[in-house]
């Protein structure tokens, strides 16, 4: 059993701030972190720890929606390695925050209205429409995405008549909404984009409807976002109908009905411990959504 040094303290409260704060790459919110470094060969006061623990709590609370259970130190302590003492807690509490920071709990978001477009023409091939998002510089889009920031969309087909129509209408209802997101688990999202572009959602009709499919595509401004280097973000919202339906009553193979494309924005908020400020995440800084394109 060890006492604990100013370097072991550093260690855990940088794997905390790199999840709060400035971070690079992968990592950072772009909060204001409450702790500050510690110099080598002094004693580790109280309000040192206090101020870990805080930055812990404030990040597991936008995770989680929840308090940890991080230990409050007292005074009078004397803080070793021990399994059950802060250190550990600190410690375990930091590989959790790291290993979670894409996440962001109900309530530590907020939803709002990007555009929506909509059409009533008859089309048999294709509709598509495109959103392009940018960001002041690829550091916001950072923490944006980082913190569990998202683009929400979401497409349905109403007052349909045609057999076609009605594949479609079912189609969009199963799909519902889906979000881009930049969490590492995505098979494609924010850090796997480059300049060309990249379906991260795919669904087909069911059958005999099956060539008919929905896809969601995205696209950025560098070859290589991997470092989180972007600063815009194209998303392609594409409806391709392959299916022939011969011999259909009018209208026959075409998809008619009012086609809605909605696109939501989903934005880390909360408040930070102890100063009362507020969990804040620029975001895009502008957004422009094209009219449904239709063949």
């Amino acid at each position: 059993m060890a006492n604990i040094k100013a370097s072991d303290i550093n260690t855990i409260r940088q794997k905390v701030t790199d999840v709060l704060g400035t971070g690079s790459a992968t990592f950072g919110y772009g909060q204001t972190v409450y702790s500050s470094p510690i110099t080598s060969g002094t004693i580790i006061q109280k309000v040192q720890w206090d101020a870990v623990r805080f930055d812990i709590v404030n990040s597991y609370i936008h995770q989680t929606g929840n308090i940890p259970s991080a230990i409050t130190v007292s005074i009078s302590d004397t803080i070793t390695d021990d399994a059950s003492g802060a250190y550990q807690n600190y410690d375990y509490f930091g590989d959790v925050l790291r290993n979670n920071r894409f996440d962001v709990a109900t309530g530590q978001f907020a939803i709002s209205a990007i555009d929506t477009k909509t059409t009533s023409s008859s089309w048999n091939t294709n509709a598509s429409a495109e959103l392009t998002i940018n960001f002041s510089n690829a550091t916001e889009g950072r923490y944006f995405f980082n913190s569990g920031g998202a683009i929400r969309i979401s497409s349905t087909l109403t007052g349909g008549t045609s057999s076609q129509a009605n594949a479609w209408t079912n189609l969009l209802n199963a799909v519902g909404e889906q979000d881009f997101v930049g969490d590492l688990i995505a098979a494609n999202g924010y850090y796997t984009l480059t300049n060309t572009y990249q379906t991260y959602f795919s669904r087909a009709a069911s059958t005999p409807y099956s060539a008919n499919l929905y896809q969601l595509k995205a696209k950025c401004d560098v070859a290589d976002n991997s470092a989180g280097t972007a600063q815009q973000v194209t998303i392609k919202i594409e409806l391709s109908d392959s299916y022939v339906d011969l011999g259909a009553p009018p209208p026959g193979d075409l998809v008619d009905g009012t086609l809605t494309i909605v696109a939501e924005e989903l934005k880390a908020t909360g408040t930070l411990q102890p100063t009362g400020d507020p969990f804040t995440v620029a975001g895009p800084n502008s957004y422009s959504m094209s009219a449904i394109s239709l063949t």
